[in-house]
């Protein structure tokens, strides 16, 4: 049985994605769509758009999709989330999930996983990946770019906290400065 994620088309979601695994870093696309990076670890970064990030053990990023004014109802996709090691062993090791397109009006969880065929696309075929594919949170540039199957490493320090983040550390730093202090002082 597989997740599944009903969406509309036109409409643009919000979805955080989070590794709770203990050893490999997931390597994540959602049905080959650009992804905007809103937030990692939920820090507000100024966006970013990527077709795929690489979610080591214990991260999260906040990412928005656009769901294409072309799919049509009834249509499925894959959300593939495969392992580090899967890369080299022709993604045969992953998580999938399907990413369902619903009517405009119901995107209600009532599709039945059960009663949902998996999408045309073969689950094992690797992702065609350009030269301008970009992957956020690789392990590394030299290693990356261009292996397995093409494309392009951005490494997370070429994120940049928004201003928003800015503006809320220094509005709890005002506070803790202006409030007052009490200091006591025991005598033995």
């Amino acid at each position: 049985m597989r997740e599944v994620v009903s969406v509309s088309p036109g409409r643009t979601y919000m979805i955080r994605l989070m590794n709770g695994g203990a050893h490999y870093g997931l390597r994540i696309n959602i049905a080959g769509l650009d992804m905007k990076i809103l937030a990692a670890d939920s820090e507000t970064v100024e966006p970013v758009v990527v077709n795929e990030v690489f979610l080591h053990t214990a991260e999260r990023f906040d990412v928005e999709i656009t769901i294409p004014n072309d799919w049509v109802e009834g249509d499925s996709f894959w959300i593939r989330a495969d392992s580090a090691e899967s890369v080299y062993q022709g993604y045969e090791n992953g998580i999938r999930s399907i990413l369902k397109v619903v009517d405009n009006n119901d995107t209600s969880d009532s599709v039945n996983a059960n009663d949902l065929n998996d999408p045309i696309e073969s689950i094992k075929s690797p992702l065609e990946r350009s030269n301008d594919h970009l992957t956020m949170n690789c392990y590394d540039r030299a290693t990356f770019d261009g292996a397995p199957n093409g494309g392009r490493c951005l490494p997370i320090s070429t994120l940049s906290r928004s201003q928003a983040s800015f503006n809320r550390e220094n509005k709890s730093n005002i506070a803790k400065e202006e409030a007052p202090v009490a200091v006591y002082y025991i005598d033995s």
